[in-house]
């Protein structure tokens, strides 16, 4: 008797046993038909983002990555992470679509039409008469998604194998909301600037990177992760293209630096749990300046947004909030002044010029490239925003200008006898002073720690 109820208890079991795998395979054939309806969806909409960079030094850095066509005419999305913020237009080369179907691939020309680094994205078009015209992707701005919710991300192989797309699923494993929303995934992440698709086939944002700051200012602790930006990031940019091929214009508000308010700064002024952070240097004809902002003061508030976050998210919560305004908009600042609170109305600016804006001008029979000087020079030198002259930006190995002792990152102040203020004054003049075929060059030029240095640069006409 014992014995036919262990057989009969074994068999129920089996049998339990059997339903629970046939029940999981089930889920499993469900979950992979969805990811395969996604897939063959989007991948019409799938391509690969090709160019060069042509260096200082005349050598070629070539670049491919993936991208996806998110607006009508084959407007085509990419990472803004492979563009040096440093890099002028003119150095990037040959833009191309790769457009991969049936096992083949074909390219076709491309024009670039901008990038805006804190969305992460930069734009192409397609602009090949012979092009056909691919679907474009739709991101959904009001999707959520919310811990354990399954996605679909995407990469690809190289060009031995036609960029035959590479399709990984992840889940959610955390939501974040500071300094401002993304997730963080579990599983294998998909190529930076390739759209994350939930399963029920919504467009949810794309993957990118994000530094984290979980320490404090004696000890800071970032740590770069892939993350995935929800639409809302880059929604702007969809709506409203970079054209020309410029970087986007960010408000600005002329603060040269800023730091976080600690606990133990928070006790010191009264602020209780409140936090804020402490305003750095206030640029001269800044808007910030203009507004009446003041070194030492401390924002606590902006828009009646309290400034919140752990010490190492601070400093970021508030420029992301200053980010997320228009140029020309009107901000309201909390701000803690000789211990009391007062608001203050500080209309944002265009930031100014950046270094890849600059002006340049190249000499190849001197073998040396120079630039105008712009706000973030004189910022990282700790000089005078009215700081005038010409940055050395490339000095060629061997040349005369190294020869002669030019260094990259020079400041050339003067040619000769004569002052040079900005790039056209030192082209003019250097043009005059060589014209002549001198034996001897001399330019003074800041290095260093504000040092100054006399080059003199011997040119070997003869040759």
């Amino acid at each position: 008797m014992v014995l036919r109820n262990w057989k009969l208890v074994a068999a129920l079991a089996a049998s339990l046993m059997f339903g629970a795998v046939m029940q999981q395979q089930a889920v499993a054939d469900e979950i992979g038909e969805k990811i395969r309806a996604v897939t063959a969806k989007a991948s019409e909409s799938m391509v690969v983002v090709s160019f060069y960079i042509e260096q200082a030094d005349g050598s070629r850095n070539d670049l491919r990555m993936p991208g996806c066509v998110v607006g009508e005419g084959n407007l085509v999305m990419t990472t803004s992470l492979v563009f040096n913020s440093r890099l002028p237009l003119e150095q990037y080369k040959e833009f191309e679509v790769i457009v991969y179907k049936d096992g083949e691939s074909k390219s076709y020309a491309a024009e670039y039409q901008g990038r805006d680094d804190t969305a992460q994205v930069a734009f192409l078009r397609i602009v090949d008469e012979e092009a056909p015209t691919l679907p474009a992707l739709e991101f959904s701005r009001d999707a959520v998604l919310e811990v354990g919710d399954p996605f679909v991300t995407f990469g690809n192989m190289g060009e031995a194998d036609a960029y035959k797309l590479v399709v990984s699923m992840g889940r959610t494993s955390t939501v974040l909301d500071k300094p401002f929303r993304l997730y963080i995934m579990s599983g294998t992440s998909g190529s930076p600037g390739m759209p994350v698709i939930a399963l029920d086939g919504k467009v949810v944002g794309i993957v990118g990177l994000h530094a984290f700051n979980r320490g404090t200012m004696a000890r800071p602790n970032a740590q770069t992760a892939t993350v995935i930006w929800p639409t809302e990031r880059f929604a702007d940019r969809l709506a409203d293209v970079p054209q020309g091929g410029q970087q986007v214009k960010r408000p600005w508000m002329g603060v040269a630096s800023m730091t976080a308010v600690t606990r133990d700064t928070a006790v010191f002024f009264g602020l209780g749990d409140e936090r804020g952070v402490i305003i750095g240097q206030v640029l001269d004809d800044s808007p910030a300046s203009a507004a009446g902002l003041k070194s030492e003061d401390i924002v606590l508030a902006i828009d009646g947004k309290q400034i919140v976050g752990v010490e190492g998210q601070l400093i970021e919560f508030f420029q992301n909030e200053i980010q997320r305004c228009k140029i020309g908009q009107e901000i309201n600042l909390v701000i803690f002044r000789g211990g009391e609170r007062q608001e203050l109305k500080l209309t944002l600016g265009e930031e100014p010029k950046r270094i890849a804006d600059a002006k340049r001008y190249r000499n190849r029979q001197f073998g040396f490239n120079v630039r105008e000087m712009v706000l973030q020079d004189t910022l990282a030198r700790e000089l005078p925003n009215n700081e005038t002259g010409v940055v050395v930006e490339f000095v060629e190995q061997s040349g005369w200008a190294q020869d002669g002792g030019l260094k990259t990152g020079d400041i050339v102040k003067r040619v000769q006898d004569q002052e040079v203020k900005n790039l056209a004054e030192f082209e003019k003049v250097f043009s005059e002073t060589t014209a002549d075929k001198p034996a001897e060059v001399v330019l003074f030029v800041l290095r260093g720690s504000k040092t100054t240095h006399v080059v003199r640069i011997e040119p070997r006409w003869s040759e």
